[in-house]
Protein backbone atom coordinates (compact mmCIF):
# COMPACT_ATOMS: atom_id res chain seq x y z
CA UNK A 1 0.00 0.00 0.00
CA UNK A 2 2.68 2.32 0.63
CA UNK A 3 4.55 1.61 -2.58
CA UNK A 4 0.86 2.91 -4.24
CA UNK A 5 0.84 5.89 -2.43
CA UNK A 6 4.79 6.85 -3.05
CA UNK A 7 3.81 5.53 -6.72
CA UNK A 8 0.90 7.42 -7.42
CA UNK A 9 1.89 10.75 -5.78
CA UNK A 10 5.04 10.78 -7.92
CA UNK A 11 3.53 10.18 -11.38
CA UNK A 12 0.66 12.89 -10.49
CA UNK A 13 3.02 15.30 -9.34
CA UNK A 14 5.67 14.99 -12.32
CA UNK A 15 2.96 15.38 -14.92
CA UNK A 16 2.03 18.35 -13.32
CA UNK A 17 5.48 19.90 -13.03
CA UNK A 18 5.84 18.47 -16.64
CA UNK A 19 2.59 19.94 -18.49
CA UNK A 20 3.87 23.48 -16.74
CA UNK A 21 6.96 23.27 -18.26
CA UNK A 22 5.75 22.27 -21.97
CA UNK A 23 3.25 24.78 -21.84
CA UNK A 24 5.82 27.14 -21.37
CA UNK A 25 8.19 25.56 -23.66
CA UNK A 26 5.34 25.74 -26.21
CA UNK A 27 4.06 29.23 -25.64
CA UNK A 28 8.37 30.37 -25.93
CA UNK A 29 8.63 28.79 -28.80
CA UNK A 30 12.10 28.90 -30.55
CA UNK A 31 12.87 30.10 -26.99
CA UNK A 32 11.62 27.27 -25.16
CA UNK A 33 15.11 24.96 -25.80
CA UNK A 34 16.24 27.33 -22.92
CA UNK A 35 13.84 25.62 -20.10
CA UNK A 36 15.11 22.12 -21.45
CA UNK A 37 17.92 22.19 -18.35
CA UNK A 38 15.03 23.24 -15.89
CA UNK A 39 12.47 20.05 -17.55
CA UNK A 40 15.87 17.89 -16.66
CA UNK A 41 15.66 18.93 -12.64
CA UNK A 42 11.87 18.25 -12.68
CA UNK A 43 11.86 14.36 -11.23
CA UNK A 44 14.05 15.38 -8.53
CA UNK A 45 11.37 18.10 -7.46
CA UNK A 46 8.94 15.54 -8.10
CA UNK A 47 10.67 12.65 -6.00
CA UNK A 48 11.81 15.55 -3.09
CA UNK A 49 8.06 16.44 -2.87
CA UNK A 50 6.72 12.73 -2.72
CA UNK A 51 9.21 11.15 -0.13
CA UNK A 52 8.36 14.20 2.26
CA UNK A 53 4.94 14.26 1.96
CA UNK A 54 3.59 11.12 0.31
CA UNK A 55 6.18 8.44 1.57
CA UNK A 56 6.37 6.75 4.87
CA UNK A 57 9.97 6.19 4.39
CA UNK A 58 10.93 9.78 3.82
CA UNK A 59 14.79 9.41 3.06
CA UNK A 60 15.35 6.32 4.42
CA UNK A 61 15.99 4.26 1.20
CA UNK A 62 16.82 7.06 -1.02
CA UNK A 63 20.67 6.56 -1.66
CA UNK A 64 22.01 10.18 -0.71
CA UNK A 65 25.47 8.69 0.16
CA UNK A 66 28.60 9.64 -1.96
CA UNK A 67 29.71 6.30 -2.54
CA UNK A 68 32.87 5.04 -3.32
CA UNK A 69 35.14 6.93 -5.60
CA UNK A 70 36.22 3.66 -7.18
CA UNK A 71 32.34 3.51 -8.68
CA UNK A 72 32.91 7.54 -10.23
CA UNK A 73 35.63 5.72 -11.94
CA UNK A 74 34.37 2.38 -12.94
CA UNK A 75 31.03 4.04 -14.37
CA UNK A 76 32.55 7.01 -15.74
CA UNK A 77 34.67 4.62 -18.30
CA UNK A 78 32.00 1.97 -18.74
CA UNK A 79 29.77 5.02 -19.80
CA UNK A 80 32.75 6.46 -22.02
CA UNK A 81 33.01 2.69 -23.65
CA UNK A 82 29.42 2.40 -24.26
CA UNK A 83 29.48 6.11 -26.22
CA UNK A 84 32.73 5.30 -28.15
CA UNK A 85 30.84 1.64 -28.93
CA UNK A 86 27.89 3.28 -30.06
CA UNK A 87 30.03 5.60 -32.69
CA UNK A 88 31.82 2.72 -34.17
CA UNK A 89 28.53 0.92 -34.80
CA UNK A 90 27.31 4.19 -36.36
CA UNK A 91 30.57 4.00 -38.69
CA UNK A 92 30.00 0.05 -39.09
CA UNK A 93 26.27 0.73 -40.26
CA UNK A 94 27.20 3.48 -42.27
CA UNK A 95 24.87 5.95 -40.87
CA UNK A 96 27.34 9.10 -41.09
CA UNK A 97 30.55 10.13 -41.79
CA UNK A 98 33.70 11.74 -39.58
CA UNK A 99 34.24 14.97 -39.95
CA UNK A 100 37.23 16.30 -37.74
CA UNK A 101 36.41 20.23 -38.65
CA UNK A 102 33.60 20.11 -36.02
CA UNK A 103 31.42 21.94 -38.36
CA UNK A 104 28.02 20.46 -37.22
CA UNK A 105 29.38 22.11 -33.42
CA UNK A 106 30.30 25.50 -35.08
CA UNK A 107 26.41 25.35 -36.76
CA UNK A 108 24.84 24.66 -34.05
CA UNK A 109 27.09 27.36 -32.01
CA UNK A 110 26.35 29.59 -34.69
CA UNK A 111 22.52 28.89 -34.26
CA UNK A 112 22.48 29.46 -31.17
CA UNK A 113 24.05 32.94 -31.10
CA UNK A 114 21.68 34.14 -33.75
CA UNK A 115 18.87 32.75 -31.55
CA UNK A 116 19.81 35.74 -29.37
CA UNK A 117 20.64 38.22 -31.91
CA UNK A 118 23.73 38.14 -31.61
CA UNK A 119 26.76 36.88 -34.20
CA UNK A 120 29.18 33.58 -33.16
CA UNK A 121 32.54 35.15 -33.92
CA UNK A 122 32.24 38.36 -32.13
CA UNK A 123 30.12 37.20 -29.37
CA UNK A 124 32.05 34.38 -28.35
CA UNK A 125 34.48 35.37 -24.87
CA UNK A 126 37.73 37.39 -25.36
CA UNK A 127 40.61 35.38 -26.52
CA UNK A 128 38.30 32.79 -27.40
CA UNK A 129 37.67 31.45 -31.17
CA UNK A 130 34.94 29.14 -32.31
CA UNK A 131 37.13 26.71 -32.70
CA UNK A 132 38.63 26.78 -29.44
CA UNK A 133 35.31 26.28 -27.74
CA UNK A 134 34.42 23.08 -30.00
CA UNK A 135 37.61 21.48 -28.63
CA UNK A 136 36.90 22.87 -25.37
CA UNK A 137 33.16 21.57 -25.17
CA UNK A 138 34.48 18.25 -26.74
CA UNK A 139 37.09 17.25 -24.24
CA UNK A 140 35.25 18.49 -21.60
CA UNK A 141 32.15 16.64 -22.51
CA UNK A 142 34.60 13.59 -21.77
CA UNK A 143 35.53 14.85 -18.50
CA UNK A 144 35.42 17.59 -15.97
CA UNK A 145 31.68 18.35 -17.70
CA UNK A 146 30.15 15.07 -16.15
CA UNK A 147 31.46 16.38 -12.69
CA UNK A 148 30.38 20.37 -13.00
CA UNK A 149 27.30 21.05 -14.31
CA UNK A 150 27.32 16.89 -14.30
CA UNK A 151 26.36 15.98 -11.14
CA UNK A 152 23.83 18.37 -10.55
CA UNK A 153 22.02 17.91 -14.25
CA UNK A 154 22.32 14.09 -13.71
CA UNK A 155 20.92 14.07 -10.41
CA UNK A 156 17.78 16.21 -11.31
CA UNK A 157 16.82 12.85 -13.22
CA UNK A 158 18.56 10.21 -11.10
CA UNK A 159 16.79 11.11 -8.19
CA UNK A 160 13.44 10.81 -9.38
CA UNK A 161 13.70 7.52 -12.00
CA UNK A 162 15.77 5.33 -10.39
CA UNK A 163 16.20 6.68 -7.40
CA UNK A 164 12.49 6.31 -6.51
CA UNK A 165 9.94 5.51 -9.65
CA UNK A 166 12.38 1.91 -10.33
CA UNK A 167 12.11 1.05 -6.54
CA UNK A 168 8.39 1.08 -6.04
CA UNK A 169 8.23 -0.57 -9.63
CA UNK A 170 10.20 -2.90 -8.78
CA UNK A 171 7.94 -3.79 -5.61
CA UNK A 172 4.89 -4.40 -8.50
CA UNK A 173 6.79 -6.83 -10.29
CA UNK A 174 11.05 -6.67 -11.67
CA UNK A 175 9.31 -6.96 -15.39
CA UNK A 176 6.89 -3.73 -14.50
CA UNK A 177 10.38 -2.12 -12.79
CA UNK A 178 12.66 -2.61 -16.31
CA UNK A 179 9.71 -2.44 -19.00
CA UNK A 180 7.14 -0.18 -17.92
CA UNK A 181 9.83 2.54 -15.71
CA UNK A 182 11.60 2.61 -19.04
CA UNK A 183 8.65 3.34 -21.39
CA UNK A 184 7.62 6.23 -18.37
CA UNK A 185 11.26 7.85 -19.17
CA UNK A 186 10.91 7.36 -22.93
CA UNK A 187 7.71 9.41 -23.29
CA UNK A 188 8.79 11.71 -20.32
CA UNK A 189 11.91 12.59 -22.56
CA UNK A 190 9.37 13.25 -25.65
CA UNK A 191 8.80 16.93 -25.37
CA UNK A 192 12.05 17.78 -25.86
CA UNK A 193 11.40 16.76 -29.74
CA UNK A 194 9.22 20.17 -29.60
CA UNK A 195 11.81 22.36 -28.77
CA UNK A 196 14.63 21.00 -30.31
CA UNK A 197 14.96 20.55 -34.15
CA UNK A 198 14.32 17.68 -35.69
CA UNK A 199 16.79 16.81 -38.56
CA UNK A 200 14.32 13.81 -39.88
CA UNK A 201 10.89 13.87 -41.54
CA UNK A 202 7.70 12.78 -39.09
CA UNK A 203 7.87 9.48 -41.16
CA UNK A 204 10.79 8.94 -40.02
CA UNK A 205 10.36 9.84 -36.45
CA UNK A 206 7.36 7.76 -36.46
CA UNK A 207 9.02 4.80 -37.28
CA UNK A 208 11.95 5.73 -34.55
CA UNK A 209 9.36 5.78 -31.62
CA UNK A 210 9.71 1.79 -31.21
CA UNK A 211 13.28 1.94 -31.75
CA UNK A 212 13.78 4.65 -29.10
CA UNK A 213 11.48 3.09 -27.44
CA UNK A 214 13.27 -0.27 -26.67
CA UNK A 215 16.71 1.53 -26.21
CA UNK A 216 15.07 3.10 -23.39
CA UNK A 217 13.79 0.25 -21.47
CA UNK A 218 17.59 -1.05 -22.32
CA UNK A 219 19.37 2.14 -20.67
CA UNK A 220 16.91 2.32 -17.96
CA UNK A 221 17.89 -0.84 -17.20
CA UNK A 222 21.48 -0.40 -17.36
CA UNK A 223 21.30 3.27 -15.12
CA UNK A 224 19.30 0.75 -12.98
CA UNK A 225 22.29 -1.91 -12.26
CA UNK A 226 24.70 1.33 -11.91
CA UNK A 227 21.89 2.73 -8.90
CA UNK A 228 21.71 -1.00 -6.99
CA UNK A 229 25.02 -2.12 -7.47
CA UNK A 230 27.16 1.44 -6.20
CA UNK A 231 24.31 2.64 -3.76
CA UNK A 232 24.19 6.16 -4.81
CA UNK A 233 21.97 8.17 -6.52
CA UNK A 234 25.72 10.31 -7.47
CA UNK A 235 27.70 7.50 -8.97
CA UNK A 236 24.46 7.25 -11.20
CA UNK A 237 23.96 10.71 -12.21
CA UNK A 238 27.64 10.49 -13.20
CA UNK A 239 27.29 7.54 -15.34
CA UNK A 240 24.16 9.11 -16.79
CA UNK A 241 25.59 12.58 -17.89
CA UNK A 242 28.66 10.58 -18.80
CA UNK A 243 26.69 8.80 -21.86
CA UNK A 244 25.00 12.37 -22.37
CA UNK A 245 27.87 14.48 -22.66
CA UNK A 246 30.19 11.47 -24.64
CA UNK A 247 27.75 11.20 -27.28
CA UNK A 248 27.06 14.89 -27.38
CA UNK A 249 30.71 15.35 -27.94
CA UNK A 250 31.43 12.74 -30.61
CA UNK A 251 28.20 14.36 -32.61
CA UNK A 252 30.52 17.04 -33.12
CA UNK A 253 32.74 15.71 -35.15
CA UNK A 254 30.87 12.97 -36.60
CA UNK A 255 27.40 13.93 -38.77
CA UNK A 256 24.55 11.53 -38.41
CA UNK A 257 23.32 11.13 -42.10
CA UNK A 258 20.71 8.58 -41.30
CA UNK A 259 18.57 8.56 -38.17
CA UNK A 260 16.98 5.30 -38.56
CA UNK A 261 20.22 3.50 -38.70
CA UNK A 262 21.69 5.34 -35.73
CA UNK A 263 19.22 5.02 -33.75
CA UNK A 264 18.94 1.09 -34.64
CA UNK A 265 22.85 1.18 -34.11
CA UNK A 266 22.29 2.80 -30.70
CA UNK A 267 19.57 0.46 -29.21
CA UNK A 268 21.84 -2.53 -30.23
CA UNK A 269 24.59 -1.35 -28.33
CA UNK A 270 22.67 -0.75 -25.12
CA UNK A 271 21.01 -4.12 -25.53
CA UNK A 272 24.33 -5.56 -25.80
CA UNK A 273 24.97 -4.06 -22.67
CA UNK A 274 21.80 -5.56 -21.10
CA UNK A 275 22.61 -9.06 -22.35
CA UNK A 276 25.96 -9.27 -20.82
CA UNK A 277 24.75 -8.23 -17.40
CA UNK A 278 22.38 -10.71 -18.23
CA UNK A 279 24.97 -13.42 -19.38
CA UNK A 280 27.20 -12.82 -16.54
CA UNK A 281 24.81 -12.55 -13.89
CA UNK A 282 24.75 -9.38 -12.86
CA UNK A 283 21.15 -9.61 -12.47
CA UNK A 284 21.23 -11.17 -9.33
CA UNK A 285 21.93 -8.11 -7.66
CA UNK A 286 18.60 -6.88 -7.83
CA UNK A 287 17.33 -10.03 -5.85
CA UNK A 288 19.89 -8.93 -3.46
CA UNK A 289 19.40 -5.38 -3.27
CA UNK A 290 15.91 -5.46 -2.26
CA UNK A 291 15.56 -8.74 -0.95
CA UNK A 292 12.44 -10.68 0.19
CA UNK A 293 11.11 -7.43 0.73
CA UNK A 294 10.71 -5.80 -2.21
CA UNK A 295 11.06 -2.15 -2.81
CA UNK A 296 12.41 -1.59 0.92
CA UNK A 297 16.05 -2.23 2.41
CA UNK A 298 17.24 -3.85 5.21
CA UNK A 299 21.13 -2.85 5.29
CA UNK A 300 22.79 0.22 4.60
CA UNK A 301 25.52 -0.37 2.78
CA UNK A 302 25.38 -1.38 -0.87
CA UNK A 303 25.45 -4.90 -1.60
CA UNK A 304 28.34 -6.05 -4.21
CA UNK A 305 29.03 -9.01 -6.21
Amino acid sequence: MKNNRSLSAYLIIILLLSSIFISAMLVFKQYGAFLAQGYMLLPAIAALLTRIFFDPRKFSDANLRLGRWSDYLKFWITSLGISALTFLVYTLFGAGEWDLSGQAFLDRMAAQFLALGQDMNTATPSGMTPQMMLWLYFWGGLTIFNIVPGVITGFGEEFGWRGLLFPRLYAIKPWVAFIIGGLIWYVWHLPLMLVSPQPSSLQTQMLLMPVLALGSICTFTYLAYVYVKSGSVFVTAVAHITMNNAQASLSYIFEVQNMLLANIGLVMVMAIVVIILLRSGQFQIFEQYFGTHKGTRDVQEPIRT
